[in-house]
């Protein structure tokens, strides 16, 4: 099994649970609530390097739950 299946499957992150999280009423929050705690950090750098900042994803999760 490849290390990142292995990561997957032990953070949750089956197929049939992105599934869900996708067709949800708000996609977007049900997916970061699939990142673990001590990983998301790791995003908001993922997220800087595409020139976006890191507020920005939380203020489109903060829109989408209202």
């Amino acid at each position: 099994m490849s290390q990142s299946r292995r990561l997957r499957r032990a953070n949750g992150m089956k197929g049939s649970t992105v599934r869900k999280a996708l067709e949800s009423d708000t996609p977007l929050n049900s997916l970061y609530a699939l990142i673990p705690e001590n990983r998301r950090t790791a995003l908001d750098r993922f997220v800087r390097c595409f020139g976006l900042s890191p507020a920005k994803l939380h203020e489109a999760l903060e829109r989408e739950r209202s």
